[in-house]
């Protein structure tokens, strides 16, 4: 699921004018040549948000609501040539922050689909998902498809802004109904 792409950097040219030599003027000495040398870039990534990630947190509104804000788990993203997959064993439950209880996430299941576009107007569309959702807290418990899930954060097809930092090796995917925050794995 699942930032701003490339930045071209933008030379300038300066002009400096002279006074012509006079009488009283000495003739300018040339200027010592120097090299400069610039780093080289350090290597991409590649385009945003391609590579496999693990979601860190995540922030349902709207459709998402009923998931709350939560963080960790063992929930992968993978976004290569344009597919992606959101996976998890449900081994390592993410924790809920549901207003008045916490309580625990369990994504057992794959949620798979297409992405194209500009980061900034990524369109993400579901192809298919199958696995369980288990929401379970002090007096919550509520069970989900993963169907269900890919239709309350993706539906069919969804836009999402994305935004990468390869220095940092994250991605914030913000859907209309949910913001996800990737880091590489």
């Amino acid at each position: 699921m699942v930032g701003r792409a490339d930045h071209a950097a933008a030379g300038r040219v300066l002009i400096a004018a002279g006074c012509p030599p006079g009488p009283s003027s000495p003739t300018p000495e040339p200027a010592p040549s120097t090299s400069v040398t610039t780093p080289a870039p350090s290597p991409s990534a590649g385009p945003c948000p391609d590579g496999a990630y693990v979601l860190t947190t995540f922030a349902g509104r709207g459709e998402a609501s009923a998931a709350g804000k939560g963080s960790g788990g063992n929930i992968a993203a993978d976004f290569t040539d344009g597919r992606f997959t959101i996976s998890s064993d449900g081994s390592e439950p993410a924790t809920l922050d549901l207003g008045p209880v916490n309580a625990q996430l369990r994504f057992d299941g794959e949620i798979t689909g297409t992405y194209e576009g500009d980061p900034s107007a990524l369109t993400l569309k579901t192809t298919g998902a199958h696995g369980d959702v288990a929401i379970k807290g002090f007096g919550v418990s509520r069970s989900y498809s993963a169907g269900g899930l890919a239709d309350q954060l993706l539906g069919q097809s969804a836009t999402a802004d994305v935004t990468c930092d390869d220095a940092a090796g994250t991605a914030v995917v913000t859907l209309p109904d949910a913001t996800l925050t990737l880091t590489r794995a």
